[in-house]
C-alpha cells in the first residue's frame, strides 16, 4: 500500500457572533424593541451529503482502489498462506475488519494461542532529522521490521500459565520476557485482563538471564513451533491482511462518501 500524507487543503472560517445593541424606541409604555430585519440569502440551502468535494473525494478513493486492485488480487490465497494451511499445525482466526490475528495450535497437553495485530509492527524507519549525507543506501522496505507477539501456553491440569513477549523478525523471533502468570488472568481477553496484568511481575529481561537458560527457552519454543519459519509467516501475514484491509477500507469510505 501507498503511504499517503494527508493535510488539510481547507481551513474552516471561524464564525464569531456578535452582539449588536438593539436599536429601542422610548414611549409612555416603556421601551419597545425595533423589529429586526431579516437577512436573505441568496444561496439555496445544499442537501446533505451533496457538498463540492465529494465528487472529488469520490473518484480520488476510485482510482486508489483500482489501482490497489490491479496491483494485487487481495481476493486470491497467496502461495505462503496455503502452504502453512495445508501443514494443518496452526489453525487462523482471523476476521474481517478487525487488527487481531490469533495463532492456536496443541502440542501434547498444551495449548499455544500466539496473538499479534497488523498495525503493531516497526518498519524501522530512520529519523526525519538525518540527512541524506548520514543515511546509509539501503533498499526501501517492503515490509516491516518485526511484530510484536504475545504467546500464551496453558496445560489442562495446571493452574498457571507461562506468557511470552516476542518480536516476530526476518531472523526468528526474540524473546523480551517470560511471564508466570494465573491461568485465569493469562486467559482474560479484552482491557479487563490487560490491565489487571500490569500490575503482575512480567519476569526478568530475557537478555538478563543466564545463556542456558536463553538456549533452553529458544529450544522449548521451537520444539513447538514457534520457530523462524513461523516469524516469517507472521511478517507475509501482516502484508497479507493490511492489503485486504486497505482494499476494503477503500471501498467502505467511497459508499458512505456516495450515499
Amino acid at each position: 500500500m501507498a503511504l499517503r500524507l494527508f493535510r488539510p487543503l481547507l481551513r474552516t472560517p471561524v464564525l464569531r457572533v456578535v452582539a449588536r445593541p438593539t436599536p429601542l424606541l422610548r414611549g409612555s409604555l416603556g421601551l419597545i424593541s425595533a423589529p429586526r430585519q431579516i437577512k436573505s440569502f441568496t444561496s439555496s440551502p445544499r442537501r446533505l451529503g451533496s457538498g463540492e468535494s465529494d465528487t472529488q473525494l469520490s473518484s480520488a478513493l476510485a482510482s486508489e482502489h483500482t489501482y490497489e486492485l490491479e496491483s494485487a488480487s487481495p481476493s486470491e490465497i497467496p502461495e505462503f498462506l496455503e502452504t502453512f494451511q495445508e501443514m494443518k499445525i496452526w489453525d487462523i482466526q482471523d476476521v474481517s475488519g478487525s487488527e487481531d490475528v490469533v495463532l492456536t495450535r496443541k502440542f501434547g497437553n498444551e495449548t499455544l494461542k500466539l496473538t499479534f495485530q497488523i498495525s503493531d509492527i516497526d518498519n524501522d524507519f530512520p529519523s526525519s532529522t538525518s540527512t541524506e549525507e548520514t543515511l546509509p543506501e539501503e533498499p526501501e522496505s517492503n515490509g516491516p521490521a518485526y511484530v510484536t507477539c504475545s504467546l500464551l501456553l496453558t496445560k489442562p491440569n495446571g493452574e498457571h500459565c507461562l506468557a511470552f513477549d516476542l518480536e516476530a523478525g526476518e531472523e526468528g523471533f526474540g524473546l523480551t520476557n517470560v511471564a508466570v502468570l494465573n491461568k485465569k488472568l493469562g486467559e482474560m481477553i479484552g482491557a479487563e485482563g490487560d490491565w489487571q496484568r500490569r500490575s503482575k511481575y512480567m519476569g526478568p529481561q530475557f537478555d538478563h538471564l543466564d545463556i542456558g537458560v536463553q538456549d533452553g527457552f529458544v529450544a522449548y519454543l521451537a520444539e513447538r513451533g514457534v520457530d523462524d519459519s513461523l516469524a516469517n509467516f507472521i511478517l507475509a501475514y501482516c502484508d497479507y491482511k493490511e492489503q485486504k484491509e486497505y482494499v476494503a477500507w477503500l471501498s467502505q469510505v467511497k459508499e458512505f462518501v456516495e450515499l
